[in-house]
């Protein structure tokens, strides 16, 4: 490749998504909040990777019991139900159509109502457990259901539940003229089918067809008129706004186009012979949008209700005249005719075997026509899952009387003990299943059920509380009569761990269980901990954080493993699973019903989209795009650029290459290399330490033994994982392999956070009297593109061919590495962050240098040496920079700056300058993990780059640092993004930006040397003698404080500089919500003279108002103002956002005195795929639009990244103007990738036009992805 090619780059414009539980290990907790950085990237592609939920109802007659099993009813309780707990109640209508309608308002001490009912006593009275689920899920069974009118209606009971005292227990009240219409001392309430019967004595022989004196104070239909216009309003909580009224609903509305849902169920037959369960409704989108085979959405066609909120009949044209999820959950049982013996595992094993792409057990389906009971079963199965990175779970509601189960691939019994002997149990054998014809792909019941068994009875795998009467699972005899088995839980654990489906096997499945509490009492005791469901969700839930498939370990803050219960507990100490559920609890129920949606919809995968960092073209470009796939494997692209006279910039969709491909096919051995601390034996940190190779002879013990996932394991596994990791594939599970490991397509793991940053020659720009001699020593080097991936590694790659030429792991990481290896992975960050390049004076050496943090993989820095990228070796490791080094270092998710600074005068009195690292504290400084500031200051840090590796880190020796105490009253977590720097000509940094999440944008003078590199010295003294206040806080129009996440830029002003800087987050899943109160998000831009005054408020900011206008950008208007800090100026200007949720969360890119942004605005889809960005062009100095009064026109390219502004041709007028001066015009092309280009001829081009060189404001910007990008911008009059 020529050495005069010139290249930009793309970099992910993606932030992370799916959340993994944090590593707790101090024992000071901080006040303050931290950032759960997502774990998976948070928005996706032009994809809608939806995850699947299937409701697996083992509902037999007890499932219909009642939600409230205390026969003592509290009147301060609140009893959640179909009936508002808050009303009351009259009833309308006669014995066959009547209902219950509000009246009026209960008392809100004790939901009392005089001469009326009670709201909250009817729930407790009346309600059944499966109407908790309904209530739930889909707001209910409706029985009366239109446009104008819902009547919900209990579940219909069998007849005998009657004056039950086991699954309907019979309540009695004797305060009954404060919650009813009656006057009887002692009201008895019984109920049976879908009435309820009251009654002032007790009659013996009374049943539902007869109830005697049970029913002489009234017999009601428990139905219930809900979410009319009156009480629609108070209700929120249940009732939705449709096209002409509201509508009651759960969690399948809200999350209708987030979430698939399917059923399975029984066939109505109570034969103790009946295998298993069957398909009652495929997995879908219930709503009215679904998506295409492109996954762009679509209309629904089989929609489950219409633009009312009617539920639609039969949305799957069925031939039994009734279909649908919502309305086979809602109505199954209304016959009242239910099923016993319910074989609960067989029914579990089916909705996985469907998960699998499978076709039904024969005999599950076998006579089905004759027990449909009124609803579909499907006979012949489509695969439901649409990418190997879909998300699936299974929520099943069942008792734990169970019965006959056994027929599940790997069985080998056929009885089971009763009266001491065996007896015949209905079930035949069934081979263990051979689902490929690899053996790892089998599955035996048996031997995965054992293996729950070992990890429950015993404490030698880490569980705290082993029950030994569980030790044999497998054999063992549970449920009704030991009629049932404990295979549930086997075959949870395995779809859980294990690649169940062998042409996806990343493909997991969570399990959520509901426990009906058949006869109980609503508390958790031996019973139900000793249950199968409990067991299920327990080792078919767990959070595998470290993926050993052990919830009892995980990993510490040090990276060891420890004993811990955290993978699987709802709340530590509680002994009970987070994914399991007690009916007989039912607000809790609910509660947690909600919960699980949330941690679906927050899960849900999708792949990020792609865009490009700032750079320019010229005539023989190329473009670097990095990516990933749904499995994890990385990507990074070259491509052609092309400047059309007609069309614009234009990306070529034909790679030059690609690096993983490179990377996978190469057959010689690779450069890698990693720091290998010295001086403790836990890696905790001094500084001190030295560049290695990744190999097993040159690591210490701490990194040995983080490979190991038990402290039992061999250094032979842990020897394999490293070799894995240096990509030696045969320990994969790849065809034909008896490997244990994870099967890679490519060597190259995901790239969600890093962008690409390309360094050829050396800077020419750099005047300093012995740089000449490096410069032309290194002006041919090989051109390398640098660029972290979540494979714990930092890439160099040739840029002529994407070879790699070396790879470094860093140290931080190595607590996280031997997850990579676990067929069980479950994504999280690593190497996942922008490095920054730039050459910089080492001691008495120059060198190319590269500095780079780790996102949200670890907390620090790491240096190298790349002066020679393709002669690398353990020399070139500078060092590593970490919290165990300085408590107040967070995670660094921007690139760092290397920076020239002042260092002090030599014996001639001649300045003495020094190269340095600086950076913000970034993110969780105060995370508890071991290293940490429970204070949670933000703080500069400027580090030498000149320390000698063996040397450790001392503060004010070769470290320094400016902390800034945090704001208490922002009651939000804490941290300092990248700074930007004010350079002087000689490259000199004499003063910085910088903003933190609490809204607080910082000065910093650093012209003074290093004793002045501290709060003291650095920060100016704004007010009288305080240096502790910033320069200016953000905080939107209610005063709450908006987050600074991204590098300001400033401009030149008059007298001074003008900062801009957005505000806005998008880091972890909380930043998805659409909903609710959201904080307001601005665009700034502070005007800074230098005074001795800081700006209190946005009172002294002149506003600027945003109006969307018909073609869907912003109208502007401000009213003009005099620029400066004394009484009647305004010291800069701010606009809000107008929509709730749009920030500013990506790169602002300044030129000629206007600046480039891309705004982001979240979509209702938590995955991503809805969300959308504003293109915005504004006059720095004003705030208003750089042309014309509009800006920030939507993207018809989904989420956008920064903008790239690139230079196509330069023209000169050969014409004087009056004065005698030429005028050179400079054209460019402003141009961004969006999520739906596909990262590659996406970009959307926005303008091309002349730009006058001369009289603009200067920007001060620099680049935050490498170089070239801003001092190529620079040669047309941008950044200095």
């Amino acid at each position: 490749m020529s050495r005069i090619r010139k290249f930009i780059f793309a970099a992910m414009a993606a932030f992370l998504s799916l959340p993994a539980g944090a590593l707790l290990a101090a024992t000071e907790q901080s006040s303050l909040a931290t950032v759960k950085i997502a774990q998976a990237p948070l928005y996706g592609r032009n994809q809608n990777i939806h995850p699947n939920l299937l409701l697996t109802l083992s509902v037999e007659f007890p499932t219909v019991g009642a939600a409230y099993r205390s026969g003592t009813y509290s009147p301060t309780t609140e009893y959640i139900g179909y009936f508002n707990p808050l009303k009351c109640y009259n009833y309308s209508g006669g014995a066959s159509n009547g209902y219950f309608v509000i009246a009026g308002d209960a008392n809100t001490a004790d939901h009392t109502c005089t001469g009326q009912f009670s709201g909250n006593f009817m729930n407790w009275a009346t309600a059944s457990a499966i109407d908790m689920l309904r209530y739930a899920l889909t707001g209910g069974d409706r029985v009366v259901d239109t446009a104008t009118q819902t009547i919900l209606q209990r579940a219909v009971l069998q007849e005998s539940f009657f004056n039950s005292n086991s699954y309907f227990p019979r309540k009695t009240y004797d305060k009954a003229s404060s919650v009813t219409p009656f006057s009887s001392r002692t009201l008895y309430i019984t109920s049976c089918g879908n009435k309820v019967f009251f009654g002032d004595s007790t009659e013996s022989g009374a049943s539902c067809a007869s109830p005697g004196k049970y029913k002489n104070q009234g017999t009601y239909l428990v139905r219930v008129q809900v979410c009319d216009a009156s009480e629609a309003k108070s209700r929120t909580d249940l009732c939705k706004l449709y096209r002409t009224g509201y509508k009651p609903t759960g969690e399948m509305q809200r999350n209708a186009d987030k979430v698939r849902f399917g059923a399975f169920g029984y066939l109505n037959d109570s034969a103790n012979t009946r295998y298993g369960g069957v398909l009652r409704a495929p997995l879908k989108y219930v709503g009215p949008n679904t998506v295409d085979s492109n996954f762009n959405q679509a209309s629904n066609l089989r929609r489950e209700w219409d633009d009312d909120g009617v539920f639609i009949q039969n949305p799957e044209s069925a031939s039994e005249n009734i279909s649908g999820v919502i309305n086979y959950l809602n109505q199954f049982g209304r016959s009242g005719a239910y099923k016993s013996l319910d074989p609960v595992g067989e029914l579990y094993y089916e909705s996985i075997r469907y998960l699998q792409g499978r076709q039904p057990t024969p005999e599950a389906i076998d006579n089905a026509s004759a027990y449909k009971d009124g609803f579909p079963v499907y006979t012949q199965w489509t695969d439901p899952i649409l990418a190997s990175c879909q998300k699936n779970y299974v929520l099943a509601i069942a008792d734990i009387n169970t019965h006959w189960d056994r027929y599940i691939p790997g069985n080998t019994r056929t009885t089971y003990l009763s009266g001491g002997k065996q007896v015949s149990a209905n079930d035949s054998a069934r081979p263990a299943d051979a689902i490929s014809k690899y053996s790892k792909y089998s599955f035996d019941v048996t031997s995965w059920t054992q293996a729950v068994a070992d990890l429950e009875s015993s404490g030698t795998s880490g569980n705290s509380r082993p029950d030994t009467s569980l030790a044999n699972l497998a054999g063992a005899d549970t449920g009704s009569g030991g009629h049932g088995t404990y295979y549930m839980a086997g075959v949870a654990y395995w779809a859980h761990t294990y690649g169940f489906r062998p042409d996806m096997p990343e493909l997991r499945v969570t399990t959520f269980s509901i426990d009906v509490n058949e006869n109980g009492n609503g508390s958790v005791g031996d019973e139900q901990r000793r249950s199968q469901m409990y067991l299920a969700a327990k080792y078919g839930g767990f959070d595998d954080q470290n993926g050993d498939g052990n919830p009892f370990r995980t990993k510490g803050a040090s990276g060891a493993t420890v004993t811990s219960n955290a993978e699987w507990e709802s709340s530590g100490g509680s002994n009970v699973p987070a994914n399991w559920f007690l009916a007989g609890q039912p607000a809790a129920m609910i509660a947690s019903i909600k919960k699980v949606f949330a941690q679906i919809v927050n899960a849900a995968g999708t792949l990020s989209g792609v865009a490009l960092t700032s750079s320019q073209v010229a005539s023989d470009t190329l473009l670097f795009t990095p990516g990933f796939d749904q499995r994890w494997n990385g990507r990074l692209s070259a491509l052609a650029v092309t400047n059309d006279p007609n069309t614009g910039v234009q990306v070529s969709n034909t790679e030059a290459w690609e690096a993983g491909k490179v990377l996978t096919a190469r057959t010689v051995a690779r450069n890698l290399l990693t720091w290998v601390p010295s001086g403790t034996a836990d890696n905790s940190g001094t500084g001190a330490g030295a560049g290695a190779t990744f190999e097993w002879k040159s690591l210490n013990a701490a990194q040995k033994a983080a490979l190991k996932i038990t402290p039992t394991e061999t250094d032979t596994v842990a020897q394999g994982r490293l070799s894995y990791l240096r990509g030696e594939r045969s320990q994969e599970q790849s065809t034909g392999s008896t490997g244990t490991m994870r099967l890679r397509d490519s060597l190259l793991g995901d790239i969600v956070n890093s962008g690409p940053v390309y360094m050829a020659a050396p800077s020419s720009t750099i005047a300093e009297s012995d740089y000449s001699a490096f410069y032309k020593a290194h002006s041919q080097r090989t051109a390398a593109v640098y660029i972290g991936a979540n494979d714990g590694m930092l890439h160099a790659f040739n840029a002529a061919n994407g070879s790699e030429l070396f790879a470094y792991v860093p140290n931080a990481v190595f607590a996280n590495l031997a997850q990579l290896t676990s067929p069980s992975y479950i994504h999280r960050p690593y190497v996942d962050a922008t490095p920054a390049v730039a050459e910089a004076r080492v001691g008495n050496a120059w060198q190319t240098v590269l500095v780079s943090g780790m996102g949200g993989g670890a907390q620090g820095l790491f240096a190298l040496n790349v002066s020679d990228p393709a002669s690398v070796g353990t020399g070139n490791v500078l060092w590593e920079f970490t919290d165990k080094d300085d408590a107040d270092m967070g995670n660094v998710m921007s690139p760092p700056q290397i920076v020239k600074l002042f260092a002090g005068k030599d014996s001639d009195n001649k300045p003495v300058y020094k190269w340095f690292a600086m950076t913000g504290n970034g993110l969780n400084a105060n995370d508890a993990d071991g290293a940490s500031n429970p204070a949670a200051p933000s703080v500069l840090f400027v580090v030498a780059l000149d320390k000698p590796a063996g040397t450790p880190w001392q503060l004010g020796v070769n470290y320094w640092k400016i902390s800034m105490a945090a704001d208490a009253t922002a009651s939000i977590a804490n941290g300092l993004s990248s700074p930007a720097l004010v350079r002087l000509t000689d490259g000199q940094t004499v003063a910085a930006y910088a903003g933190d999440l609490q809204g607080r944008l910082w000065k910093f003078i650093l012209n003074g040397g290093p004793s002045t590199w501290n709060a003291a010295g650095a920060l100016p003294y704004y007010g009288g003698g305080n240096y502790g206040r910033p320069l200016f806080q953000a905080r939107d129009a209610s005063g709450k404080a908006q987050p600074i996440t991204v590098q300001p830029k400033w401009v030149y002003a008059p007298g001074g500089y003008m900062v801009v800087f957005g505000t806005g987050k998008y880091l972890e899943p909380a930043d998805t919500i659409t909903t609710g109160t959201l904080t307001r998000n601005a665009m700034y831009g502070i005007y800074d003279a230098g005074g001795s005054q800081s700006i209190a408020d946005r009172s002294m900011l002149n506003p600027v108002t945003l109006t969307r206008n018909s073609k869907g950008a912003y109208e502007y208007s401000s009213r003009s103002y005099s620029l400066g800090s004394k009484t009647g100026q305004k010291a800069g200007w701010y606009f809000d956002f107008p929509g709730n949720g749009e920030r500013q969360v990506t790169a602002l890119v300044p030129a000629y005195g206007k600046i480039w942004f891309n705004s982001l605005m979240t979509g209702d889809d938590l995955c991503g795929a809805s969300s959308n960005s504003g293109r915005y062009q504004i006059n720095a100095l004003t705030g208003m639009p750089a042309t014309g009064t509009s800006t920030g026109d939507l993207s018809t390219f989904g989420i956008l990244g920064a903008p790239v502004l690139i230079q196509t041709k330069t023209t000169v007028d050969p014409q004087r103007n009056a004065v005698g001066q030429i005028t050179t015009l400079k054209f460019i092309d402003v141009f961004s990738f969006g999520a739906s280009g596909g990262g590659r001829s996406g970009g959307a081009s926005l303008s091309s036009r002349p730009l006058v060189s001369g009289n603009t404001a200067t920007d001060g910007g620099h680049p935050t992805t490498g170089r070239l990008g801003w001092r190529e911008i620079r040669n047309f009059g941008a950044a200095k």
